[in-house]
């Protein structure tokens, strides 16, 4: 390892390893989890060191050399991935005192959260060695870490391209959830870090490195319990006070806490403290998985509003009626648009059917010029702060006018040069298709406007959610 800057954060040197050794492969070929899952996602994301691959038997494991044991290795390794059962960690862990390794992550489970005296004895014992060799741990039972800039992926499909956002998981499956459903919308990361137990390295230990990260401006986090909660309240208070923070707490039931208790050996807490918390800290608590992407989404595409007003339009008077509603019950206005506005809409907009007020209801959106000169309409609107376009593909006109992909393509290049022009932000709530190709149409929309620079949300109420918690967060930080 070099050796590090005064102004690089302490835990810097995790998220760097020059080499990985993983103990605990299977050698039978195609192993989608434990260790096997390890060796194929860093072969995916192309980790640029070498992996050593430790095993008792086996000469080579998918064409990578296989080592005994890890003292058996005569090069430097930075970092090792345990997939061994809990009884054989403590040998490991000796091999990586000897080997002068930096970073154990375990994967393995099987210790505290068993409820078992004597495993939560062992992870105890494992730990304190850790610490008196200068070894930091990151687990047990967990999935580690996803760096997209030192090419480090905890699950396959995680992308080498870096963003903005910073996820602290005690979870690894959400961990790999969020980062699933956020990287289609183009959401980012940063670092994302599964840390399971936290027996030696806690979420306050990723929320303060996070804090101080210049490469992550947005921390999202999945927490299930409350690990040292005043220096916890402390790192989160710290974290809200310089970034946009969201945090998605389990536990909020009796049968969450039991739940949390056996995944991850964490009492959850009070959800009425931890409320207070976020609260004092100028973070949002979220509800649910998917609005923890919706935040993040808005976070990094949106980023400000200047006020509550959203001018709404789409196909469709039913769902703009809805609209309205999910945008006021979100904290939001759908105010009357003004007479200019509505003579500009008029002009380009057919008469039967069709509402120009604000929600705006018309098929001008499915017209090469009528898509343009409606849209402007909107974002000149001088009583508009954002406007939200819903939309939807495979399905209704959109299946009836021509070429879909070089409609999408254009109709995503003309939100991102008014959003522009503007300055004011253009979201798109693109609604869930019903057809084959329909879902594949949505997905490739979602991913243009995502290159454009252009929020989308599955549905207009999530849209109005996602909204709505970004203007509370600005009122938190404004107060």
């Amino acid at each position: 390892m070099t050796a590090l800057a005064e102004s690089t954060p302490e835990l810097e040197f995790i998220f760097h390893p020059r080499s990985i050794a993983i103990a605990g492969v299977s050698a039978k070929e195609g192993a989608a989890f434990g260790g096997g899952g390890f060796v194929t996602s860093l072969q995916e994301i192309g980790f640029r060191g070498p992996i050593y691959l430790i095993h008792p038997t086996a000469p080579a494991i998918r064409g990578l050399k296989c080592y005994p044991r890890l003292t058996d290795i005569a090069d430097d390794v930075d970092y090792v991935i345990s997939s061994v059962p809990a009884r054989f960690v403590p040998q490991l862990l000796e091999d990586c005192i000897a080997k002068n390794v930096k970073v154990l992550h375990l994967f393995t489970a099987g210790f505290t959260e068993t409820g078992d005296a004597e495993r939560a004895k062992m992870e105890q014992a494992v730990v304190a060695r850790a610490r008196e060799a200068g070894i930091r741990i990151i687990g047990p039972n967990c999935m580690g870490l996803y760096v997209p800039e030192s090419r480090l992926a905890m699950m396959q499909g995680q992308i080498p391209e870096p963003g903005p956002v910073g996820m602290v998981s005690q979870s690894g499956m959400n961990a790999g959830e969020f980062v699933r459903y956020a990287l289609p919308r183009g959401v980012r990361c940063s670092k994302v870090i599964s840390f399971g137990n936290g027996s030696d390295l806690k979420a306050a230990d990723f929320f303060e490195y996070l804090t101080d990260d210049p490469k992550t401006e947005i921390i999202v986090a999945y927490l299930e319990g409350i690990q040292d909660g005043p220096r916890l309240a402390r790192a989160i208070r710290r974290a809200g006070a310089t970034k946009p923070v969201a945090i998605l707490k389990a536990g909020r039931t009796e049968a969450g806490s039991r739940a949390a208790n056996s995944h991850t050996a964490s009492l959850a807490g009070s959800l009425q403290v931890f409320d207070g918390l976020c609260k004092q800290a100028g973070a949002l608590r979220v509800e649910s998985l998917e609005e923890l992407v919706d935040v993040a989404v808005t976070f990094q595409f949106v980023k400000r509003l200047k006020g509550p007003n959203v001018v709404v339009i789409g196909g469709g008077g039913g769902a703009s009626v809805l609209a309205a509603d999910d945008l006021a019950a979100s904290g939001l206005q759908v105010p009357p648009l003004l007479p200019e506005t509505q003579e500009a809409l008029a002009k380009v907009t057919h008469e039967a059917g069709t509402s120009i007020r604000n929600p705006i209801d018309t098929t001008s959106l499915w017209e090469e010029e009528g898509f343009e000169a409606s849209m402007r309409a909107c974002v000149d609107a001088p009583n508009a702060d954002v406007v939200l376009m819903h939309t939807a593909w495979g399905m209704g006109p959109s299946a009836r006018a021509g070429d879909p992909y070089e409609r999408m393509r254009k109709q995503a290049a003309t939100l991102a040069r008014l959003q522009k022009e503007s300055g004011k932000p253009i979201v798109v709530a693109v609604r869930e298709p019903t057809q084959p190709e329909g879902f594949e149409q949505t997905q490739e929309f979602v991913q243009i406007c995502a290159r454009e620079g252009i929020a989308t949300y599955p549905s207009i109420a999530r849209a109005a959610r996602g909204l709505g918690r970004l203007l509370e967060w600005q009122r938190m930080h404004e107060a």
